[in-house]
């Protein structure tokens, strides 16, 4: 095997020992990004030897290019689906596609936190390699311009700004905690994230005593 991305499908490769590395090399991905990963990591969550990953995968780059790939492109058909389904004409309905499509995916978003922090540089080559994959942040663009009021916001620059605040959402949280004595249910946090993105601080919407205005 190339270990090449192209020459792998989304999601779990197979049962058994390469399922387990596709698991294990998530939760190390995610706890760790790229550059913190280690193979022996991956290779003892796996309950494995670093042989067995290199029989499946090139290099810890592949594997990690196939998982990255892989969560990048199960975010994206569920943000295409809401496209296309028409639940995401507006600008609020494309915040909370992208809500939602990396909310049901916690430790990808953790892995795509820590590409962003690395300055996306895989990312990058997976979009260079394979530009359909950025389809759903053009369309999603798209439909902010639309929607766009021209308050002189880049459209584009919009939709990225929603994802990786979508992805820091999902990743962490509980991160909240410290700040509001509880933790909040993820619904709770996902719906005042819609709310800010959708409407932002408005005075008319939080007035100076800081109780929210009726609407």
């Amino acid at each position: 095997m190339d270990g090449t991305v192209a020459s792998r499908r989304i999601g779990l490769p197979r049962s058994g020992i390469a399922e387990r590395i596709w698991g294990a090399a998530r939760i190390e991905f995610s706890k760790r990004g790229y550059h913190g990963a280690r193979v022996q990591g991956i290779a003892r969550g796996a309950s494995c030897n670093v042989a067995l990953i290199y029989r499946h995968w090139a290099s810890k780059r592949a594997l990690y290019l196939d998982i990255l790939r892989a969560v990048w492109l199960n975010a994206a058909n569920l943000i295409a689906a809401a496209l296309e389904g028409g639940s995401a004409s507006s600008a609020e309905g494309v915040v909370q596609a992208y809500l939602e499509a990396l909310g049901k995916d916690s430790m990808g978003a953790q892995v795509l936190v820590r590409e962003y922090l690395d300055g996306a540089p895989f990312l990058s080559q997976l979009t260079a390699g394979e530009p359909a994959l950025l389809d759903p942040l053009r369309r999603s663009a798209a439909i902010l311009s639309a929607a766009s009021t021209d308050r002189g916001v880049d459209p584009v620059l919009a939709v990225v700004t929603v994802g990786g605040l979508s992805a820091l959402m999902a990743s962490a949280t509980d991160a909240v905690q410290p700040f509001v004595g509880q933790r909040l249910e993820p619904e709770t946090w996902r719906r005042s994230l819609l709310d800010l993105l959708t409407h932002g601080l408005s005075p008319a919407r939080y007035p100076s005593d800081g109780t929210k205005a009726q609407t």
